[in-house]
């Protein structure tokens, strides 16, 4: 998003980013975006809490605890999101809102551009949830990226599911005067939504001209290696590079079992260098679980010649690095992004989040080997990463998506000029207000971008009556026809034993006489 509005601050338009944690002051890149920050209390205590909803769910890999924390999360951030978007949009004038959408928590977002009557413009890492395609999903919903060979079960469960959380949504909606919808994607039908990737990496479908694939959307300039760091990898020719985000987590057991395959990697020099960038990994437990081992303790002391551990790291220019081999990540947006963007193959240990999906999309895509965070063995990663070194398979297919990447990359300045056309549509379709804004019916806005099927109705827009027409004509012909056979072959039959019985009389005479 940042990116994106970078691109429209340089165009003239005043943008104010609002959200929790201060996301411009991760990049210098983008510190000349006004910012307000708020807090998502409830967030921060799950989060921080090792007892809580979302960290059992993670524990326990199951996708309806998660589904469980995602509409407590939703329910109790819906009237301060809204409160606080509506108050810095009335200050500021606000002729745009341009959402991040994420599924069920920032329904705000959209209602309060849909009450104010002002333009809204979705952005999502995926297509999943507002794809017309049925077959598109979420693996943290229990089922898989291409629903193609899924079970009923599993539809039925995700269903039920989605309507407590949304009887719970429009009770929130209720309370601060936003009429109730039962959309669990929420007021984004009519709406242009960006989504932040592309096809070679997501599943193909046939979409509406609302859903715009816009990504892989990177930054033009990135932070360049310390001189520790590039003296590291120029020192080591076949390095590793481990980082899980900014907001994955694992075990203490896992962080342990990871370090003793790569122990055993440098040991037969199949690797001769790790870079791990910890950032949320909690390295005070992990040695106190490790007490026994002195390898793991060396390492987690940061005293281990050929590892190299930092709170943070220059991701991009890490994995441009000749030397960087191999990537083992979480398998998030960005991650995933800036590993196709370089051409480097990787390791994913999915844990929260879109990362079960992209890895599925990566893994179809021939760049990657998955691993399971509840079932994580060394030795399972010493083959997996020998494979991926070793098999050209996967650097040729790297490579592909590579080229995929960096043409599509270019396609975030098209979602500018999208979110331009949006804003000067809205100009000549909106109706003036009394403080000279516009207001306008998002459900209207953008009809020419709409097809024509979906204001046909679901049985006229699929053609579902010609087809019926047709079927019941074809039936009646074909019925007909069978019927005349029948007819035919009564009548023949009839005949043929009328005739053997005068045959048969004539005979009879024949024989007296």
């Amino acid at each position: 998003m940042c990116e994106i509005l970078k691109i429209l601050m340089d165009r003239g338009y005043d943008v104010t980013l609002i959200s929790p944690g201060n996301y411009t002051a991760q990049s210098i890149h983008y510190r000349s975006i006004p910012q307000i920050i708020f807090e998502n209390e409830f967030a921060i205590q799950q989060l921080n809490n090792k007892s809580s909803d979302i960290n059992n769910a993670l524990v326990d890999n199951d996708p309806f605890k998660l589904m469980t924390f995602v509409r407590k999360l939703a329910v109790q951030s819906y009237i301060p999101f809204y409160n606080i978007y509506k108050q810095v949009a009335e200050e500021n004038e606000a002729d745009l809102f341009f959402c991040d959408f994420m599924p069920v928590v920032n329904h705000p977002c959209f209602d309060l551009a849909w009450k104010l009557g002002k333009p809204a413009v979705g952005i999502s890492t995926d297509t999943s949830i507002i794809s017309n395609a049925p077959y598109k999903s979420d693996p943290m919903f229990g089922c898989h990226a291409n629903m193609e060979n899924e079970h009923f079960m599993t539809d039925l469960n995700l269903v039920w599911n989605s309507i407590d959380i949304i009887r719970d949504i429009n009770a929130k909606r209720a309370n601060v005067g936003v009429d109730p919808h039962w959309d669990l994607r929420g007021r984004v039908s009519n709406l242009l939504m960006l989504s932040n990737t592309f096809f070679g990496f997501e599943v193909s479908s046939s979409d509406s001209p609302l859903h715009q694939e816009i990504g892989p959307v990177l930054p033009d300039t990135f932070p360049g290696l310390t001189p520790v760091l590039d003296s590291f990898l120029v020192d080591h020719p076949r390095t590793i590079y481990f980082a899980l985000g900014t907001n994955a987590i694992i075990s203490s057991q896992n962080v342990i079992i990871i370090l003793n395959a790569f122990i055993k990697l440098i040991d037969q020099n199949v690797i001769d260098g790790v870079i791990w960038s910890t950032v949320r990994t909690d390295i005070s437990e992990s040695i106190e679980y490790a007490n026994s081992s002195v390898s793991i303790s060396t390492i987690l002391n940061k005293q281990h010649p050929n590892i190299h551990i930092s709170k943070f790291s220059p991701q991009l220019a890490i994995l441009y690095h000749e030397n960087t081999k191999l990537f083992l990540s979480h398998g998030g947006a960005g991650s995933s992004h800036e590993s196709m963007y370089t051409g480097t193959p990787m390791l994913v240990l999915p844990i929260m989040g879109d990362q079960p999906r992209n890895a599925e999309m990566l893994e179809s895509a021939g760049m990657v080997l998955k691993l399971s965070k509840n079932d994580l063995k060394v030795d399972d990663i010493v083959s997996k990463v020998e494979r991926l070194l070793n098999e050209e398979s996967f650097k040729n297919n790297a490579e592909r998506v590579q080229f995929l990447a960096k043409v599509n990359s270019k396609r975030k300045y098209r979602a500018a000029d999208l979110m331009e056309i949006v804003l000067n549509t809205a100009r000549y379709e909106g109706v003036k207000d009394e403080n000279g804004g516009f207001k306008i019916d998002n459900e209207k806005l953008l009809r020419d971008w709409i097809t024509p099927d979906t204001r046909m109705g679901f049985i006229r827009g699929k053609y579902l009556d010609v087809y019926g027409v047709a079927i019941i004509l074809l039936l009646a012909l074909g019925g007909g026809f069978v019927y005349t056979l029948w007819k035919i072959r009564y009548f023949y039959i009839t005949f043929r034993k009328e005739n053997r019985g005068s045959q048969k009389s004539l005979n009879l005479k024949k024989k007296r006489n």
